[in-house]
């Protein structure tokens, strides 16, 4: 909200973005639209003011006869973050997802998938997290209710991507469209005993869906290992772009059978890497944010 225009954000055609300190509040947005001022829109289920957002985009990409690239991006599912909120052991207040008021009666008995991770009898992992103490009925009951918030909350972004095929669909251009779907992180809830959150290099933190579809992209399923740093040149590669190799530590992906067939020049692992204690969403903090480790999890607000 401060320096949203010092300087404004240069390079694209039209812009729409959240503006913090609200980005991750569902029903307190606010907006700043190419170079105008923010707009606040609270009140408003902030999902759906960026669909109709990315709609006007994508029709503005299409009428404009010229190649368009469009990225949409959703807070939902992520927790709902009030800095604004008041003081709490943990500062800022991490509280579950906010569905729009048409999802809220679905997936009544959802849970946690009960994995041989989920709330195990004996520790797992390393570091700080092999300390953790089981997690108590109280704070499990919980975390099954935020996961079904998550799966509520996913159901506008569902949404979105229906509305964006549909409308590439009714311009004539989707089969000339490669659309790439993707997100920023993974998450664990309950596994290791770990509340609520996003940032171990566990299986649920970092392996992320990505699924990519266009013009001569085979169907089904690649082993291919990838990155978020292979996105930025596999969509110069998509265009033709040109660029210093040794400047971008990915590499395209392969999106031809051919492609996929070769392997001299695919890499086969990425590096993960996160050090320091994880933030816990939600009211529950880890057993050992008090200092004594061993002790159930306990509410923190």
């Amino acid at each position: 909200m401060e320096n949203w225009n010092s300087p404004h954000p240069a390079g694209w055609t039209s812009s729409d973005f959240l503006l913090d300190p609200f980005t991750y509040q569902y029903l307190n947005a606010t907006f700043q639209s190419n170079d105008q001022p923010p707009v606040s829109y609270e009140g408003q289920y902030a999902t759906d003011i960026l669909a109709a957002k990315a709609y006007g985009l994508l029709d503005e990409g299409v009428k404009s006869d010229k190649p368009f690239f469009l990225t949409v991006a959703p807070v939902a599912p992520h927790s709902n973050v009030n800095p604004n909120a008041p003081p709490s052991p943990r500062g800022e207040v991490w509280t579950p997802p906010v569905p729009a008021d048409r999802h809220k009666h679905l997936f009544p008995d959802a849970k946690i998938p009960r994995k041989a991770n989920f709330n195990p009898d004996e520790p797992s992992g390393a570091s700080w997290i092999k300390h953790l103490a089981k997690l108590t009925y109280q704070v499990i009951d919980y975390n099954d209710a935020f996961y079904r918030n998550r799966l509520q909350a996913l159901q506008a972004v569902d949404e979105i991507i229906k509305g964006l095929i549909t409308r590439l669909e009714d311009y004539g251009v989707l089969e000339n469209t490669y659309i790439l779907y993707t997100t920023d992180n993974g998450y664990h809830i309950s596994q290791h005993r770990l509340n609520p959150g996003k940032e171990c290099g566990f299986e649920e933190d970092i392996n992320i869906p990505l699924v990519i579809r266009g013009p001569g992209v085979p169907v089904g399923e690649s082993e291919v290992v990838t990155a978020h740093t292979d996105l930025a040149p596999t969509i110069l590669k998509i265009i033709g772009g040109e660029w210093d190799h040794e400047d971008l530590d990915g590499s395209p992906i392969p999106l031809s059978e051919e492609e996929l067939a070769g392997e001299e020049n695919r890499h086969e692992h990425v590096n993960v890497e996160f050090w320091g204690q994880s933030i816990a969403e939600g009211r529950f903090g880890f057993s050992l944010d008090d200092g004594k480790v061993g002790k159930s999890s306990f509410a923190s607000i």
